[in-house]
């Protein structure tokens, strides 16, 4: 006896093809579950704009630790300092994009093309951004505008400045309590401090 419209017999267990109803919308195929993702979806401009704050971040405290490392040394000169904060900046910067590609090739298992690097690298660039103020502090001390000991002061003021002003705006509306808010931000806030004041501990020593 064979089944509706369908000229196949009942009950062969080779019919267990879904109801129309239970396809989902848009055609006969089923919409790709979380393991038929091959690419991560594009991320949205929020999401963008939340990578590019947290790599800030990152290269916001490295520069802090560049600077607090030769803030004691004798004599650094201001154009000396510049250079270093600068290059450790990109060091961070490759270093961190590689990390990414790693990842993405091991993990992910997916072929790399030279796409994939650029598209990393160019995200990554933040981690140098948080550099340039530093940067230009330094190189207006090397032009003689104030000292050089001035200048250290100032880029470790600034970079601290930078990361409450992250914690700021990432903190959330006022959906989120304000007594997290501002936890939130000092904690932020505390990190860059905390730097400062374990250089000035090891030296010291």
């Amino acid at each position: 006896m064979s089944g509706p419209a369908t000229g196949q017999p009942a009950g062969q267990p080779g019919d267990r093809r879904p109801a129309d109803r239970d396809r989902p919308s848009g055609g006969d195929n089923p919409a790709p579950g979380p393991a038929d993702s091959v690419l991560e979806p594009r991320p949205s401009h929020h999401d963008r704009s939340v990578e590019w704050l947290a790599d800030y971040v990152y290269g916001t405290i490295s520069t802090l630790v560049a600077i607090s490392g030769l803030t004691f040394e004798h004599n650094p000169g201001a154009l000396t300092t510049a250079g270093v904060v600068v290059v450790g900046a990109v060091a961070i910067w490759l270093a961190h994009a590689l990390s990414q590609l790693v990842t993405v090739r091991a993990w992910r298992e997916l072929q790399l093309t030279p796409a994939d690097v650029r598209s990393e690298l160019r995200g990554s660039w933040p981690i140098v951004s948080a550099a340039i103020p530093a940067t230009i502090v330094f190189i207006l001390a090397g032009a003689h505008l104030f000292k050089v000991r001035t200048a250290f002061a100032v880029a470790e003021i600034v970079g601290v400045l930078a990361l409450a002003v992250v914690g700021i705006g990432t903190a959330g509306g006022r959906s989120r309590p304000l007594g997290r808010r501002i936890l939130y931000i000092a904690s932020l806030v505390s990190v860059g401090v905390l730097i400062v004041l374990l250089e000035l501990a090891v030296h010291q020593l």
